[in-house]
């Protein structure tokens, strides 16, 4: 599962669908992450704004409210580089776009919860390492 570096770590699941963020978020906690649910971009903000430092978002990019997924992951990178942002999406049109936007591309749909969780340590191991250069 998680490593010690790991521990701690922050994660907002934004996913509309309330039976795919629970079985994921779920996952993740017992993963040992400390995870935010949300519906809607203006979730991730809310955490951010109330001083939550915040890891990784993961984020489907069809969601309700004014901003999609890519649109958030846009402003994320403009205003909170600190912060990566893993898209999700069934679409394969979506593909080339949130590779752009998500430096390892995205998580197609259907995916296993083990699969977010691995991404999420592959995306913390490579920040832990970039700190000690």
């Amino acid at each position: 599962m998680s490593t010690d570096r790991d521990a701690g770590a922050t994660i907002i699941v934004i996913e509309p669908d309330v039976l795919v963020r629970m079985v994921v978020a779920k996952y993740l906690r017992e993963c040992g992450y400390r995870v935010i649910e949300g519906t809607e971009a203006a979730d991730v903000w809310a955490a951010i704004d109330s001083g939550i430092k915040v890891d990784i978002v993961f984020a489907e990019v069809r969601l309700t409210g004014k901003t999609n997924g890519f649109s958030l992951a846009s402003l994320l990178r403009q205003k909170h580089p600190e912060i990566d942002v893993i898209l999700t999406s069934s679409p394969d049109s979506a593909a080339e776009k949130t590779k752009q936007l998500c430096d390892d591309g995205p998580i197609g749909k259907p995916y296993h919860p083990g699969d977010v969780a691995a991404r999420i340590r592959q995306i913390l191991a490579r920040r832990g390492s970039s700190k000690k250069t």
